[in-house]
């Protein structure tokens, strides 16, 4: 369900009621796209494990391509990417906040700059910001068929959109990048390197919400390949039902034992 934007704050406001009021019990039996969450407006604080030594190290020259984390920790990640429009935004931080979950989210610049108050209170809230670039063009060209971009072309892309991040929240998104449409080769993982991004942030798992997948089926793809260490990608755009389905796979992940980190915690940086 996708709605329209003069009904979406009455959406949201409905969906986080819910949220809060149904008991655990009566949320299994729920759809997918009900949003079951824990009762009571907060979910108990937990103490997230983290790796004794950090699980990668930087390969000179070249961005290291990181697609999970350990297995020493019972951990996942979750990351939202956000390059579009608004859309769940709100929501999705609402659901994080209630459960007291910190996430990351993969940020273009240009988004910050239209939606500076939400990346304001993720900042606030001590969620990660990584930077995918200000406007989403593909470094490679590969998924959109377009020309790949040069060197100058990726270091601007990088610095205008973490001199911008920088500017708002006093925090730097480096060492970690996130290539637009996952595109990389070579040539990337080296201009990326350049630029002081150490690692390239990939996932584990895809919930392809951003590909129509209704939220019922995103649901059951998360929690099919939950394990520990798993780095799962979602994005925040209307288009996608991550979030309807987002209350669902936190309660599942957590009844596996799994607790929720930020892509630093998760690889002990």
């Amino acid at each position: 369900m996708i709605a329209r934007a003069g009904t979406r704050p009455a959406l949201r406001a409905m969906l986080l009621l819910a949220l809060i009021l149904t008991p655990p019990t009566a949320a299994r039996g729920q759809e997918a796209g009900e949003i079951p969450l824990p009762a009571g407006s907060e979910a108990p604080a937990l103490a997230a494990c983290r790796p004794a030594q950090p699980v990668v190290q930087p390969t000179p020259g070249r961005s290291f391509v990181v697609d999970r984390g350990t297995d020493e920790c019972n951990t996942v990640a979750l990351t939202f990417d956000a390059g579009a429009d608004r859309g769940y935004a709100e929501l999705i931080l609402d659901i994080l906040r209630v459960n007291r979950i910190v996430a990351s989210f993969g940020m273009t610049g240009h988004w910050a700059e239209r939606n500076a108050d939400l990346v304001q209170r993720m900042a606030e809230e001590g969620h990660q910001l990584i930077n995918h670039t200000w406007s989403h063009r593909s470094f490679t060209g590969f998924s959109p068929k377009t020309r790949a971009l040069g060197v100058i072309e990726r270091r601007v892309e990088l610095e205008q959109t973490d001199d911008f991040l920088q500017g708002m929240t006093g925090r730097s998104s480096r060492p970690y990048f996130r290539p637009p449409y996952g595109d990389l080769d070579g040539g990337a993982l080296k201009d990326v390197a350049d630029a002081g991004y150490d690692y390239t942030i990939m996932w584990t798992v895809d919930s392809l919400g951003w590909n129509h997948l209704p939220a019922r089926g995103i649901v059951e793809r998360c929690l099919s390949r939950a394990g520990p260490g798993v780095i799962y990608m979602f994005h925040v755009g209307a288009e996608s039902e991550d979030a309807l389905a987002l209350g669902q796979i936190i309660e599942g992940l957590r009844s596996r034992g799994l607790d929720f980190v930020t892509i630093a915690d998760l690889l002990g940086l």
